[in-house]
């Protein structure tokens, strides 16, 4: 089951340049802690990106990522710590709550699309930050921001897969201060990371081909079925 998961997730990434920790941890907490799911995911999403860096590079706006990292690097601290001490009965609610919030918001489009300016983009970092640390769900917090910020497709995904690279790298670096990773986790990663590289492939060989939604109704759908069905599964028990 979870190399389904890690090769479904893995073809989300590739596809949109979003969404690989949020799946992934929501899939691994059908039968992991989030405590474990989260780190597990966040490994994954490491080295499922390094396909797309170059691409990502060529397009990224560099004045808009760079002040999404500054309000990111305040939030990794806070985030490593709820993880950490947050029990899981309330974890799995609290990421399911977010990711239906979240996938809610990327759907909704006010009346009048007034593009969110620049100056506001360490806020979104800072929200993306703490998701993304505590329950691997940042995607929301930062596509919300950029599906607003007058970025044209190609710079939005670049800039995306740019900073998710950054955030998970971040809140790997402060879970393992925490103590949070160990020996076990890291093995399951690494027997997940070839169906997730695979799905990932196909999903960037997919992208220039293949666009039957937009990028706003495409993730914010995913987002609101997935969320949706780990709420119910977490309430239902």
């Amino acid at each position: 089951m979870f190399t389904f998961i890690a090769f479904a997730a893995g073809l989300v990434r590739g596809y949109s340049g979003f969404g690989f920790a949020m799946l992934m941890a929501l899939g691994l907490m059908l039968r992991l802690p989030p405590a474990e799911a989260v780190p597990v995911a966040l490994i994954l999403d490491v080295a499922c990106s390094v396909t797309l860096w170059p691409a990502a590079l060529r397009v990224v706006h560099g004045r808009v990522l760079g002040r999404l990292l500054v309000g990111m690097l305040l939030a990794v601290p806070l985030g490593a710590w709820l993880l950490l001490w947050l029990p899981a009965h309330i974890m799995a609610p609290l990421v399911a709550v977010l990711c239906l919030c979240g996938g809610m918001l990327v759907l909704w489009r006010p009346s009048v699309a007034t593009p969110v300016g620049q100056s506001m983009a360490w806020l979104a970092g800072l929200a993306s930050g703490l998701a993304t640390t505590m329950a691997s769900a940042g995607g929301p917090p930062l596509m919300i921001y950029l599906l607003r910020s007058g970025l044209d497709a190609r710079q939005l995904r670049g800039t995306a897969v740019l900073f998710f690279l950054a955030s998970s790298g971040a809140a790997l670096i402060g879970l393992g201060l925490a103590g949070v990773l160990n020996g076990a986790l890291w093995r399951l990663a690494l027997e997940l990371a070839l169906p997730a590289l695979a799905g990932n492939l196909l999903g960037q060989w997919l992208h220039p081909r293949w666009q039957p939604l937009p990028l706003r109704v495409l993730v914010g759908g995913l987002l609101v079925l997935l969320s949706l069905g780990s709420l119910l599964r977490v309430l239902c028990v």
